[in-house]
């Protein structure tokens, strides 16, 4: 009896220490197998998540481009364009959470690639709506966009389905691992000591895992204190961005936006310097407008445009520091880092950036600049074409000529200009001698291209202050500020003598001369306003007409008149 005790109190211990090893471990594998399965679980939840917020985030993209088309508000633009660029993160993200998954991998290239291929349609759309407006816009929205939209759809669900799949099995598999623990538990109770054993345990692994926990939430705040400041100077920048672009929406010069891009850069990449380089109308050159900070590395004040890397490319040009890439050939040194980044809006290349600093530091901020680059394009292509608006609103288009609405606006405010400084001004009105004899020999192309001969002549002939227009059909009117009568007749009796030895060709030929009638009307004695001086010269005008035409005539003394034989 004693033996058997002794042997049991030997063997005793041994075997309730197995039972405890073995307990333990089955305990220790059936919580790791649930917390596995648990983090499988969450692991699709969060992929279905994704799944879930690029769909939305497109649908925000549609959503604010439907919103600027409709309105034209540049803040739906903003949101647009804010919305693409949440895109490729949001594929980035989803892409690390399914790189064990080669099917989803597969599905996620596919999807992607459709919604590049559905931004594009709405990039489209919304070029069209600011070149062409929201008629063609609307018209450019076709059945493409939907079959797009609905690929995407049936994509995304077929990828949640998917997911949805992995996690009935994940879901089941954790299920099982629950009912390992609660079986093993169960038959740990009739041990007492194993329980405050599994206690014991339990607490050690509890002190054990809140230190680490307390590690882990110190970096984890470390990380999200600096995760808050980047997003802090993200926000300001995005701020600084959005205060830029409403600000050149209100640009009327092109200086105006180069010096707020200038003010802007010198906020966005302190310890820089750069230039804003302008394309000439020619094509030929590239010029200098703008600079701001100290250049590192100087760049030519002119170049041809093939000097430079980034407008032969349409692309970005980045030189990290010497020997890592091939420089412009514009830019004067070697040393530092440099950033080309060219101006193009609507398909025509503007200009570019130059950026240059003692290091690279400030090409981790090259979107900033590429955004505050296509901003800046977009806003001299608007004013560029407001300019060719305000041209063809006051020049005829055939003559070249100031057209009668800019005669009408010009003629009173030269009268007012020249009655406060005490000076003369004289109006002359020019009619083409039997013109429509001329039309119905020659045919209108004749007639037009001794419209636009004499329009050329009439410039010729013309001061820089002199305002030459037409005043309708063959008939020219020549304001000629500070002006004095004799000058004015003198200048009338030139233009006649010029028309009656123009030669105009056409389809090769010459045209046969035509002569020209001239009256005058003179301010102050024929009158203050601008309707009597245009009522006087084209009575003026038509005594000429009445008196055998070629002539020049005023309402002045007759003496002052001129004919054919008068010389100037």
């Amino acid at each position: 009896m004693f033996s058997a005790r002794r042997i049991v109190n030997q063997i005793g211990p041994l075997f309730a220490a197995l039972i405890f090893v073995a307990i333990g471990l089955g305990v220790l594998q059936g919580t790791e197998r649930f917390a596995t399965d648990a983090r499988w679980v969450s692991h699709t939840n969060e992929v279905i998540a994704r799944i879930d917020e690029i769909e939305a985030r497109l649908r925000d993209a549609e959503s604010a481009q439907r919103g600027y088309l409709l309105t034209g508000q540049v803040d739906y633009l903003a949101e647009y364009q804010s919305g693409k660029t949440q895109l490729p993160e949001l594929f980035s993200n989803i892409n690390v959470l399914v790189r064990d998954n080669p099917m989803q991998r597969q599905r996620i290239v596919q999807l992607r690639t459709l919604i590049d291929h559905r931004l594009r349609q709405t990039d489209n759309v919304v070029r069209i709506y600011q070149a062409q407006g929201q008629a063609a816009a609307q018209a450019a929205i076709g059945t493409d966009a939907r079959i797009t939209s609905d690929a995407i759809r049936r994509q995304a669900r077929l990828m949640a389905e998917a997911e949805q799949a992995l996690l009935v099995e994940r879901a089941a598999s954790s299920d099982r691992s629950a009912l390992l623990l609660k079986g093993l538990a169960i038959a740990g109770i009739p041990f007492g000591i194993a329980v405050i054993a599994m206690v014991y345990v339990l607490m050690i692994r509890e002190i054990r895992g809140r230190g680490r926990a307390e590690h882990q939430t110190i970096e984890a705040n470390a990380r999200l204190t600096a995760s808050v400041e980047e997003l802090e100077h993200t926000g300001a920048d995005l701020r600084e961005l959005s205060h830029f672009a409403s600000m050149l929406q209100s640009c009327v010069q092109v200086d105006e936006a180069l010096a707020l891009t200038t003010q802007l850069m010198e906020r966005l990449l302190p310890g820089t310097g750069g230039t804003v380089y302008r394309i000439r109308a020619s094509k030929d050159y590239a010029e200098a407008m703008a600079h701001w900070g100290t250049l590192v590395a100087p760049s030519a004040q002119m170049l041809p445009p093939d000097q430079c890397w980034a407008l032969r490319r349409g692309q970005p040009q980045l030189v990290h520091g010497p020997g890592d890439t091939v420089r412009c050939r514009h830019i004067e040194s070697t040393v530092g880092a440099t950033a080309c980044i060219p101006l193009n809006a609507q398909g025509n290349q503007l200009g570019f950036l130059y950026v240059s600093s003692a290091d690279d530091a400030f090409l981790s901020r090259v979107q900033l600049i590429e955004t505050a680059a296509e901003q800046l394009a977009m806003a001299l292509s608007n004013l560029q074409l407001q300019e060719r608006l305000r041209i063809q609103s006051i020049r005829e288009p055939l003559t070249g000529l100031f057209n009668r609405r800019y005669l009408e606006e010009s003629l009173s405010r030269e009268l007012s200009r020249c009655e406060r400084r005490g000076l003369p001004l004289a109006v002359m009105m020019l009619d083409l001698d039997h013109f429509k004899r001329f039309n119905d020999t020659h045919g209108h192309p004749g007639g037009d291209a001794l419209l636009a001969g004499f329009g050329k002549l009439l410039q010729s002939l013309s001061r820089e202050e002199d305002i030459a227009c037409r005043y309708g059909g063959e008939e020219f009117t020549l304001i000629l500020p500070e002006a004095a009568p004799q000058a004015a007749l003198a200048r009338a009796e030139q233009i006649r003598a010029a028309v009656e030895a123009m030669r105009v060709q056409h389809l090769g030929k010459d045209l046969p001369p035509v002569t020209v009638s001239i009256g005058l009307a003179f301010a102050p004695d024929d009158g203050g306003d601008p309707e009597s001086l245009v009522r006087h010269a084209d009575r003026a005008l038509y005594k000429a007409k009445s008196r055998g035409r070629n002539r020049v005539e005023s309402n002045r003394d007759p003496r002052q008149s001129t004919d054919v034989s008068v010389a100037i």
